[in-house]
């Protein structure tokens, strides 16, 4: 090969990974500032949520937090919503598996036949276990629904993101950094 092509493909290779690198590096600072971060010291975790997106702090007896989109607009019927919640271990359960068999049986049972599984695998955050699950219900309400949990102890922390199927490609870019983003302190 002549030095002259090599030296080309040199150059074509570094350009590329130049890019590549600038592209990442485009992203990494786009997600950093779009996203706050939630920390939680009752509970121990920490979490990024959009900036936009409102904060309401222990909405209900089980719900550490809940994270509210803005409606797009007034008409708008379904607030899309995530939330972490804490739940205790039931007796009855050991494993992570178990426990995921367990949520994956009430969706089930809960919504019937009106709800399509999409995902439903284990996960990591790090050294941590949990798994996932996204479903989406066409009829009759047009909804998706991401869920997350991991344990700990004798703990369930769950995330859930409950939002319209027409935003889907959207927002599960969102809900998927806001899941990767978890932390147990």
């Amino acid at each position: 090969m002549k030095p002259s092509t090599k030296k080309f493909i040199l150059i074509l290779i570094a350009s590329v990974a130049g890019i590549l690198l600038l592209i990442g590096l485009g992203i990494f600072i786009f997600l950093n500032t779009q996203f706050n971060v939630y920390e939680d010291a009752r509970y121990k975790f920490s979490i990024k949520y959009p900036k936009t997106w409102k904060v309401v702090v222990r909405p209900n007896s089980t719900a550490a937090v809940a994270f509210l989109r803005p409606k797009d607009t007034a008409l708008d019927i379904l607030q899309e919503n995530f939330s972490v919640t804490i739940q205790s271990m039931p007796d009855t359960v050991y494993s992570l598996a178990e426990f995921s068999d367990a949520i994956k049986r009430q969706m089930t049972g809960m919504f019937e036949k009106s709800i399509n599984i999409i995902e439903y695998h284990p996960i990591h955050w790090g050294w941590r276990s949990g798994y996932k699950m996204v479903f989406r219900a066409p009829k009759p309400d047009h909804l998706w629904m991401s869920n997350a949990w991991l344990l700990r102890q004798d703990q369930a922390y769950i995330m859930a993101f409950l939002g319209d199927l027409n935003r889907y490609k959207q927002d599960s870019l969102i809900v998927n950094e806001m899941i990767n983003s978890f932390r147990l302190k």
